[in-house]
This record gives C-alpha cells, structure tokens and sequence, in this order.
C-alpha cells in the first residue's frame, strides 16, 4: 500500500507543470506598468521638493512637502488656464452647436447636394491637420489676427466639428423614423423635432465629443506656438508651461512639476464627472455605427 501511494503521488507531481508562458508575461506587464507608472509618481513628488532636496532625492518621495511650490506655480500659469478654460467653454459649446444642426441636417433632411457635401466633410477627416498649418497661419495672419486668444478659438469652431458631423450623422440616422414622424404628427417642427428628440437622445454622444475635445485643447501645442509669436499672455496652458518655465524657472524643477501637476487637474476633474457618460458616449456610437 504504501508503495502504491508513492507511486501515484510521483505521477501527480510529473503531472504538474509550471505555466512559463504566463509568468513570463506577468512579468512583462508588471515591467511596462512599472515604467508607465514611475514617471508619473516621480513628477508627482517632485513638485513638493525643494531644489536641493530635487537634487539628492529625486527619484524617491521625501517629508515634508515643500506646499509653496503650488502656489508659486499657479501665480505663473494662471493667465494660460483661464486663456484655456475661455476656448474649451466657447469653443466646445460653438462646435457642439455646429455639429449637431449639420449632422441633424445631413441625417434627417433632404436637400440638393447633400451627398455631395458630407462626402466633402468625409474628406476633411482624412487630411491631417499639419498639411494646412502654414495656410492657415497666412490666412490669420491677413486677417490681423495673429497673437491674439480669438485666433485660437476659432479653429475649434470649424475644424473641430468635422468629426463631430460624421458621429453624430451616423447616431441620428440610426433613431427610429416614427419618433419623428410621431412628433410631426403632433405639430412639431423641424427645428422642435431637433431640440426635444434629437438633443437629447446624443446627449452622451456629445458629453463624450466635449472631453475629447477639451482634451486636445488642453494638450494643443503647435497652433499657439505658431499663431502667437509675441504676446504669450494669450497662450493656452500646453504651450504657455513651456514659454513660461523654460527661462526663469529652468533651475527651480520642482516648481516646473507644480505647475505641470496644477495644469492637469481640471482635465481629471473633468474626466471624473464625465467618465460615465464618456463610456456610455463611445459604446453607443459604436453599437450604431
């Protein structure tokens, strides 16, 4: 008996067999979380360091937080998040506007050319914005407005809805036709057929467009680099953080991470009280398209 119960537990432990695979690939994601999610926490400390305290200590968190760091930072970038709030507020309110009655337009109504004009819009989307940088400058700069914070608000009411058309296009042609005929029926017009059925039915769909384009306003770089040449009061805060922290403040680091850290704030605010209109906005623009 005991000899039969060695056997069998030897053939149990042969019969164990260590997954290689994916302990290999655990390790793998544990490794790139790591590098992911490192930087991040180091510029989160560094913000509270003092210079020096940056210089001996500035990959590991260190007591106590030098707090001053925020407020001195936020007196330098306050100008660019208040330029940048003024043109995601206008300019997301304006492109949601544009975009709604076009794509209700496109949707929901005919009209002589209409083919042809979202195909129009179709191929806006396909070319990337680099390729009208320099034509874009020149007209601005024509138009003598050049370093000023309107140049930067009108992109988003005509580039920034080009892919708000073809989104909300495709939701509204998907809605049920006897929602509109119904309201029809009852005496409403085109116009209260789009403010009471068609807003909002894409209300997530167009919370969702807002984040993300309050995210590429946030983030934007090269056009206010371009179009503001001299008056850097007019920046918004991507751009402003680099002209603002690149001369005066280049030796002070951890007042630089400050203000990196009070700059994305509002986009995890944001992000926070969105987020679950953000999902619903993407699962539903997938699920019609």
């Amino acid at each position: 008996m005991n000899c039969q119960t060695l056997n069998i537990s030897n053939k149990k432990t042969k019969q164990i067999k260590i997954p290689w695979g994916q302990i290999l690939l655990h390790i793998t994601m544990a490794v790139l979380l790591f590098c992911m999610v490192y930087p991040l926490l180091m510029s989160v400390w560094c913000a509270f360091k003092t210079v020096n305290e940056y210089d001996l200590s500035k990959f590991y968190p260190t007591l106590p937080l030098k707090l001053v760091n925020l407020s001195t930072a936020f007196e330098k970038i306050k100008v660019y998040v208040y330029n940048t709030i003024a043109v995601a507020f206008f300019g997301i309110i304006g492109s949601s506007i544009i975009a709604s009655m076009a794509s209700f337009a496109f949707a929901r109504m005919n009209f002589p050319g209409r083919t042809l004009f979202f195909t129009m819009v179709l191929c806006l989307m396909m070319i990337p914005g680099v390729l009208t940088l320099v034509p874009q400058f020149l007209l601005y700069r024509d138009l003598h407005l050049n370093d000023k914070l309107i140049a930067l608000l009108i992109p988003q009411l005509t580039m920034q809805p080009v892919g708000a058309v073809f989104l909300l296009s495709m939701f509204f042609k998907s809605l049920p036709q006897e929602l509109f005929d119904s309201a029809k029926i009852d005496g409403a017009n085109e116009f209260q057929v789009f403010t009471k059925i068609a807003i909002p039915l894409s209300m997530p769909i167009l919370i969702t467009q807002a984040i993300m384009q309050m995210n590429a306003i946030w983030n934007d770089y090269l056009w206010p680099m371009t179009i503001i040449s001299t008056n850097y009061k007019a920046l918004t805060i991507s751009s402003g953080l680099i002209v603002e922290f690149r001369n005066m403040y280049s030796q002070n680091m951890p007042v630089t991470y400050a203000g990196y850290l009070l700059s994305s704030i509002p986009l995890l605010i944001v992000f926070i009280f969105g987020n679950k209109y953000y999902i619903r906005g993407l699962l539903g623009s997938s699920i019609k398209m």
